[in-house]
């Protein structure tokens, strides 16, 4: 399967489900590189790690749903 580049508006949808569900994202830039391992690696709850990873499946299969939908309409 060829991998896809996520859309803008992906990356967006992406970001605010982690700054919703990590603690310490809030007031970050999105997906930005800060060259300090102490800021690019941040120490994340393994249950705010499932509640991202849950909520972005979510996200993926409401736009899946979606997209098979339209497909079926035309």
């Amino acid at each position: 399967m060829k991998k896809q580049k996520l859309t803008r508006k992906e990356l967006n949808a992406l970001w605010k489900i982690a700054q919703k569900t990590i603690y310490g994202f809030e007031g970050r830039k999105p997906f930005e590189r800060r060259w300090n391992d102490e800021e690019d690696f941040p120490d994340i709850a393994i249950w705010s790690l499932e509640a991202a990873m849950t909520e972005a499946y979510r996200l993926g299969l409401k736009n899946a749903t979606k997209a098979l939908k339209d497909a079926a309409k035309a």
